[in-house]
Formats: C-alpha cells, sequence, structure tokens
C-alpha cells in the first residue's frame, strides 16, 4: 500500500492526467474540425487507394482510441480487473495507432526514394521489429502491474501500484523509428535541393518541412513519455499517453493532407496546359 504522502502525491497527477488527457481529446476535436471540408475534398472525393484509407482508418480509429482513453481516465473504476483489461486495450490500440501511423512514415520515404525492393524490406524488417518490442513489452508489464489505487471519487482511472521501469522500451521503439526515417528523409530532401542549384522544387520542400515538423513533434512527445517512465514517481506513468496519441494521429494526418494538397494543385495546372486554346498571332503585310 501507498504512504499518505504517495496518495496525496497520486490524487494531484491523476487529476493532472486527467486535465491533459481532456484538453488532448479537445485538441484532436478541433482538428477534425478545422480540415473537414479540404478532407472532404482532398480524400473523401478521391479514389479508393493506400493514402485514402490509411487516412481514414488513422484519422478515426485514433479519435475513437483517444475518446475510449479519455473516458477511462476520468471515470471512477473500483475494480482491478478492469483495470487490468482495459490497459490491455489501451495497449493494443496504442500499438496499432503507432504502427499505422509509422507505416505512413516509412510509405513517404519510400516514395522520396523512388521505390526501391530492397527498402521495402528493410522496411518490414522495421515495423515488425517495432510491434514486436512493443507488443513483449506490454505482456511482460501486464503480468507485473496487478495492483491498482481505488478511492473512489477522489482517484479517478487506473493507477497501478508497481509500473516496471522496462516500460520505457515502449516509446522508445517508436521514437528510434520516427529518427531513422528522419535521417533519411533530411538527407534525401537536402541532396536533391543542394544539386538543383536552390530552384524552388515545392514537393521536395514540403517533404523537408513535414519531415522536421513530424520529427520534432514526436521526439518532443515519445522523448517525454521516455523521461518519465524512466523516472521513479510512477504516478506520472499516464500523464501523455493520450496527448502522445494526438501527436501521432495529427501529424500523420497532416502530412497526408499536404501530399494530397500539392498533387491536386500539379494535375490542376496539367490540366489548365492541356486545355488552353493555342492562338498563333497574324500579321498583316
Amino acid at each position: 500500500m501507498a504512504s499518505q504522502p504517495e496518495l496525496l502525491q497520486l490524487v494531484a497527477d491523476s487529476r493532472l492526467t486527467g486535465y491533459l488527457a481532456a484538453a488532448a481529446l479537445c485538441v484532436l476535436i478541433y482538428d477534425h474540425i478545422e480540415c473537414f471540408a479540404e478532407e472532404v475534398q482532398l480524400m473523401w472525393k478521391s479514389r479508393w487507394g493506400v493514402a485514402k484509407i490509411i487516412y481514414l482508418w488513422n484519422r478515426y480509429f485514433s479519435l475513437v482510441v483517444v475518446s475510449l482513453n479519455t473516458s477511462v481516465i476520468l471515470q471512477d473504476i473500483s475494480s482491478s480487473h478492469v483495470c487490468i483489461g482495459w490497459l490491455q486495450v489501451q495497449g493494443s490500440s496504442s500499438t496499432v495507432l503507432v504502427a499505422t501511423v509509422d507505416f505512413v512514415l516509412m510509405q513517404r520515404v519510400w516514395i522520396l526514394y523512388g521505390r526501391p525492393r530492397w527498402m521495402v524490406w528493410f522496411f518490414s524488417f522495421l515495423a515488425v521489429s517495432e510491434v514486436v518490442v512493443m507488443i513483449i513489452v506490454d505482456v511482460f508489464a501486464f503480468r507485473q502491474m496487478r495492483d491498482y489505487v481505488h478511492l473512489g471519487e477522489i482517484i479517478k482511472g487506473c493507477y497501478a501500484y508497481n509500473v516496471p521501469k522496462f516500460l520505457t522500451f515502449y516509446a522508445a521503439a517508436p521514437l528510434l523509428v520516427t529518427f531513422i526515417m528522419f535521417a533519411m528523409t533530411l538527407y534525401k530532401c537536402v541532396l536533391t535541393l543542394y544539386h538543383a542549384d536552390h530552384r524552388v522544387m515545392p514537393v521536395w520542400r514540403l517533404f523537408l518541412r513535414d519531415g522536421i515538423v513530424w520529427f520534432v513533434l514526436v521526439f518532443a512527445a515519445a522523448g517525454s513519455e521516455v523521461l518519465i517512465w524512466t523516472m521513479r514517481r510512477e504516478t506520472l506513468k499516464q500523464l501523455l499517453v493520450v496527448p502522445a496519441l494526438v501527436v501521432y494521429s495529427g501529424v500523420s494526418s497532416r502530412t497526408l493532407l499536404n501530399i494530397k494538397r500539392i498533387m491536386a494543385c500539379e494535375s490542376a495546372e496539367i490540366e489548365i496546359m492541356d486545355s488552353a486554346p493555342i492562338s498563333f498571332a497574324t500579321t498583316t503585310v
């Protein structure tokens, strides 16, 4: 059992976790509302393909996952069995969401390099390794997390007395994948722009910009989770679970929309050039 100071700290940390989860859900909903018109134009009205399927899956699956996580964090749960079951669902859904987002990132880098066959095998190995590590960490962590704090309305959600430190590897795996993808994106974009003599290349500049934004946001979210999970203060272990999922989902969705937008602009320019009438100047002698 936890001592009185630890319980008081847990009460404060659980409320902070609830506030951040609710705020993250509001940010995700706002992002859905803000991008909905563009989403309908670029995604819903386009033909079905891998990009459209992944976008819609990531967009709405993440909304369901974040909503469920937030509701559990803000709910009074009096049974440890319910906590164990829900945290297993939380871990599985988070793994699926992170794997989906990383698939978008890998496909983006694969296209950037011209779709080489060797990269398909490399990314497949990387993706499988990431998912396997996250699943193994989840399974062994839940075996140790059996006792939870239940104080009624005072502390809502599920907070274990004993959270293993090796849970850090759960966030470290996607962080490593993100770093590898960022390094490959940075190398290819900078090299291409350099050889182009700094000419305006909107697609490459977009890839570079989105790659930097992606890495900074994901590194901040996953890196903060790694730091928190290495701390001895176990009451903050769930602090950034929901905000991190929102960051992953939002960055992935925005990246796909940006790619669709610039592809739509280029297609429109080609159509205008093809449909423009050809006129010949006439001269009188």
